[in-house]
């Protein structure tokens, strides 16, 4: 698992003074960022060895308020020819579960502007992130 902090914004926040659902799939974003930044490095030709996110999904456990100090665990769930599976839990300082999800995630390159099979790197990368 791969662990990113997520800063909080006054935007996250709706009227009920938590954050607002649809701000979730965000805090993935960041933690997918940090997933493939800390494992593959800066440099990886995205344009080449795309990713295409295909489906969401999310499961809410407890809100998140302005004081709470939140990050993303992101581990990977399967791993198919061209497409695999990432986990996210979102976490409190204190270790409680926030909300829990995936993604399914398709390889494409954007040159060919097809999907591709999974590169060996990104194989090796997933592979070493199985739960």
């Amino acid at each position: 698992m791969i662990t990113t902090p997520v800063q909080l914004r006054f935007s996250d926040f709706d009227m009920g003074g938590h954050v607002h659902n649809a701000m979730y799939l965000n805090y993935f974003e960041v933690g997918r960022v940090g997933f493939f930044t800390t494992t593959l490095g800066k440099k990886w030709n995205y344009k080449k060895d795309g990713l295409i996110v295909k489906k969401n999904v999310i499961e809410y456990h407890i809100p998140i308020f302005i004081e709470d100090e939140i990050k993303v665990e992101v581990g990977c769930s399967h791993i198919g020819n061209t497409s695999f599976t990432l986990t996210y839990k979102v976490i409190d300082h204190a270790g409680r579960i926030k909300a829990a999800g995936e993604s399914v995630i398709v390889s494409f390159d954007y040159n060919l502007n097809q999907t591709t099979k999974i590169s060996k790197k990104m194989r090796d990368v997933l592979e070493a992130h199985l739960i």
